[in-house]
Order: structure tokens, then C-alpha cells, then sequence
């Protein structure tokens, strides 16, 4: 192989590489697209078309194309978009010359079934890019748990709140946080959109002690989801499913436990949690 067809190899793998490595489909939908092409074959040939004759260099120019289309494809975000259109395309010409180009009544059943195969395979794809992933809603519990922990820390040290005048600042309830800014508005709403209840208590009589914070976050929805075809996944609607819930306070030290289920928490049982880390 001369330099140039090894060149051209190597920047076909090292453009889509890097994103697969970083957020890949999964492997169904990976072997989904892939198997387009065995499988417009095989519906051709079914249905009885006669290959063209084709000058070698655009049938190499068509193989480069499709190929390089598939590889692009592992990228699995915003890259994938133009092959995979590509790929479809492909998948539904191939489909469309099996019925218009074939022999019998048999060239009806293949074309059809090349054609469904292609959505079948483009749409089970699209459901891999984002499957319901566990540890994505919790470390995005985590991440609500923490935002309000600092938002607490600097609402009590700037003194936004000094009910008994002692210069030494309180904690705030989630209104106050968002009156001042230190959370945004909706807050909580966007933290159940992600699968999880958050809330937030404040104890302690500041007339003679410090007030107390407590924040908590359990799952909506406790459990994995069921493993199903990625393509029934497409048309589902896509729960937050998680397993483990979070709580933290005045400490800063967020801990989480699998409690096997989704219950109200409380401040003294979660002291024995693990801490995350």
C-alpha cells in the first residue's frame, strides 16, 4: 500500500476515534448501521438485480464514501449527524432499485424489507447515542447537592440573613437563595426533570444558636431500567431511573446509600452514609 492510501487510512480513523472514545454509542447501535450494508446486498441479489457495470474507480469513490460515513457515524454526537443521513440514504436507494430494478413479486418483499431495516437500524442508533444511564442521574444529584451546599456557605458567610444580630450569618431557606441569586430560579424543578426530589430543611432557633441546614436528594424513580431493543427504547418515554440517594449539611460532606427504594430521609441516619467522594 503506498503512503497515500495508508494516509488516507489513518485520517479515516483518527477523526472519529477520539469522539468514540469519549461518548460512543453503544454497540446495538454501532452493529445496527453497520449491518445496512450486508443487508442491501442481500435484498439486491434477492431481488434479482443486475449489477451495473461501474468504472472500478467509482465503485472504490462510493466504498471510500460509505465507509469513511460508517466510521464518522462511532463518533456518536453532533459529527454522526451528515453520514448517518448518508448511511440512510444509502440504505433507502438500495431499497428503492430492489423494487423498481427487481424481478417478480419477490423484488417487493426485499426492496420493503431493506427499506425497514435501514429506519430500523438508524433509529436503534439515535436510542443508543442516549441510553438510561444510572450513574448519569446521580452524578447529577450529586452535582444539585453540591451546588446548594455552596450556595448555603456563601449565603451564611456573606450575612445575608442575621435574624439575632450577632454579625454571624444563617442559613437560608431556597426561596431566600433564590431571592438573592445564589441559586437560580426553578432550581428544584430542573433537579426532578433528572430524576431526583430535592429538599431542603432548616432547624435551629437563631435566637440562641446558629440555624442548621439539611439537604437531601432521593430518586423519583428507584431501579435500572429494563433492558429492552434500543429501538422500542426511541419511542418510550425515557423515565430517570436511579438507585442510590444523597443527602448533606452544614459540614459540606455529602454522603449516598442505596436504601433500596425512595423514602424521606433523615439527618441523623444519613451521618452513617459513605461519603462520596
Amino acid at each position: 500500500m503506498s503512503y497515500r492510501r495508508w494516509l488516507l487510512a489513518f485520517c479515516l480513523l483518527a477523526v472519529p476515534l477520539p469522539a468514540f472514545a469519549n461518548n460512543p454509542p453503544q454497540p446495538d447501535g454501532a452493529l445496527s448501521v453497520l449491518l445496512i450494508f450486508p443487508v442491501a446486498i442481500l435484498g439486491l441479489r434477492l431481488a434479482g438485480v443486475r449489477r451495473d457495470e461501474q468504472k472500478k474507480t467509482r465503485r472504490l469513490l462510493t466504498g471510500l464514501i460509505l465507509g469513511f460515513a460508517f466510521l464518522l457515524t462511532l463518533a456518536g454526537t453532533g459529527i454522526a449527524i451528515i453520514p448517518l443521513l448518508v448511511l440512510l440514504c444509502y440504505g433507502l436507494h438500495r431499497g428503492g432499485l430492489a423494487i423498481s430494478r427487481g424481478q417478480g413479486t419477490k423484488r417487493f418483499a426485499a426492496g420493503a424489507g431493506v427499506i425497514l431495516f435501514t429506519f430500523f437500524a438508524i433509529a436503534n442508533y439515535l436510542a443508543s447515542l442516549n441510553p438510561l444511564s444510572v450513574g448519569r442521574y446521580e452524578s447529577s444529584a450529586v452535582g444539585t447537592v453540591r451546588t446548594i451546599n455552596t450556595a448555603e456557605i456563601t449565603f451564611q458567610s456573606d450575612a445575608m440573613l442575621d435574624t439575632n444580630k450577632n454579625g454571624v450569618g444563617e442559613y437560608g431557606t431556597l426561596e431566600q437563595l433564590e431571592k438573592t441569586g445564589f441559586i437560580e430560579a426553578g432550581f428544584l424543578s430542573r433537579a426532578e426533570q433528572r430524576g431526583y426530589r430535592v429538599t431542603l430543611a432548616i432547624t435551629g432557633d437563631p435566637a440562641q444558636n446558629e440555624k442548621q441546614f439539611f439537604v437531601s436528594a432521593v430518586p423519583l424513580n428507584y431501579g435500572q431500567p429494563r433492558r429492552t431493543l434500543s429501538l422500542l427504547a426511541a419511542w418510550q418515554s425515557k423515565h430517570p431511573f436511579a438507585r442510590r440517594s444523597f443527602a448533606s449539611d452544614e459540614s459540606g460532606v455529602i454522603r449516598g446509600r442505596d436504601l433500596g427504594g425512595t423514602r424521606p430521609v433523615t439527618r441523623e441516619e444519613t451521618q452513617k452514609w459513605e461519603p462520596i467522594n
